[in-house]
């Protein structure tokens, strides 16, 4: 259910595509998975399916960072015949995931595939 705010839990699509960028074994990526129960999303008003991402940061920490905003996870996005389509970065802010950004070069989309089958190599921060 969507609040008043536009903010609305995580779709099953976008929660999925999270755990896999944060899959990573380092402490930093573990604590920023402990984040996805309590993110909320909002979806970005570009063509691409781009969301921003909101914390609880009451209900769970923020992640110590050396930079107020960082990219902390990235994947290449793969096209339906597995070609290089573009990039996804995941973005923290004061610690806390904050923008989940889709470059699709082709402007194709994941092709009706959902959000986690379009990534291809997963490349930790």
């Amino acid at each position: 259910m969507t609040g008043r705010d536009g903010w609305e839990p995580l779709s099953e699509d976008v929660r999925r595509t999270l755990e896999l960028l944060l899959a990573g074994e380092p402490d930093g990526q573990r604590r920023f998975r402990d984040q996805i129960p309590h993110t909320r999303m909002h979806a970005s008003d570009c063509a691409c399916p781009c969301v921003y991402l909101r914390v609880d940061t009451e209900a769970v920490a923020a992640v110590p960072m050396d930079r107020r905003m960082a990219v902390v996870a990235g994947a290449s996005l793969c096209d339906a015949d597995g070609g290089y389509d573009g990039e996804v970065s995941l973005f923290a802010a004061d610690g806390a995931l904050a923008d989940l950004q889709f470059c699709d070069w082709e402007d194709n989309g994941p092709g009706g595939r959902r959000l986690w089958e379009w990534l291809g190599h997963v490349h930790p921060m």
